[in-house]
This record gives structure tokens, C-alpha cells and sequence, in this order.
């Protein structure tokens, strides 16, 4: 009899082993399968990335190359301010006198103010006639 209850809680011991081994076995299919699943996605993952950074370098040079050509023309336009800034004394004159004929001066106006002579002037308000007359 005492045999008979140690064979029946050996069997029972037994079952519940089995029992267990039959469940990681059950869980360790689900992780190998969870485990397939990431690596799947993982590497999705890491192509979507790879597209991405190449497409971002090329977003960069066109950018790079953007910002060259703007900064050549800044170059370009603040060279010719500099210039225009650094013109002779008399090419402002005339500047000067050509805006107050815009605005209507007479002659003796643009002579005194410009320091230019009379042949000057009177050539500046018949140039700005022909202009407004067209």
C-alpha cells in the first residue's frame, strides 16, 4: 500500500512535470514566434532608416548647394553696394542733381546745390522731358 501512494504521488509529481514542460514549451513557441515578429520588424525598421538618412543627405547637399549660390550672390550684390559707395565724388553729384530734377528743381537749383555747370543741368531736364514726354 505505502508502494501504491508513493507510485500514485510519483505519477502525480510526474503529470504536474509534464504538465510545466508542456507549458514553456508552449511559451517558448510564442517567444520564438515574437521573437521571429521583431526581427521582422526590426529590420523594416532599419531599411525605412537607411532610405531615410540617404534622402536626408541628399536633402543636405541640395541645401548645402542652395546656400552657396545665395551666399555668391550676397557676395556679388554687396560688392556692387561697396562700389557704388566708393564712387567718385561727381557721379553723386549727378545723382544728386537727377533726383532734384525728379522732384521738380529749376536750374539755378541743381547748379547751386549740385556744383555742376548750367549746360549740365539744362541737359538734365531736357533728358527728364524726353523721359516723361514718352
Amino acid at each position: 500500500m505505502l508502494l501504491l501512494a508513493l507510485k500514485n504521488r510519483f505519477a502525480k509529481q510526474i503529470d504536474e512535470l509534464q504538465q510545466q514542460v508542456n507549458s514553456q514549451e508552449i511559451q517558448l513557441l510564442e517567444l520564438q514566434d515574437l521573437l521571429a515578429s521583431s526581427q521582422s520588424q526590426l529590420d523594416i525598421n532599419q531599411k525605412l532608416c537607411s532610405e531615410s538618412q540617404i534622402e536626408n543627405e541628399q536633402v543636405s547637399k541640395q541645401l548645402e548647394h542652395r546656400i552657396k549660390v545665395t551666399q555668391e550672390q550676397f557676395n556679388n550684390k554687396f560688392q556692387t553696394i561697396e562700389q557704388l559707395l566708393h564712387q567718385q565724388p561727381e557721379d553723386k553729384l549727378y545723382t544728386r542733381a537727377q533726383k532734384l530734377v525728379e522732384l521738380g528743381a529749376d536750374i539755378a537749383e541743381i547748379m547751386r546745390e549740385c556744383d555742376i555747370p548750367r549746360a549740365e543741368a539744362e541737359m538734365l531736364l531736357s533728358v527728364h522731358r524726353q523721359k516723361i514726354s514718352k
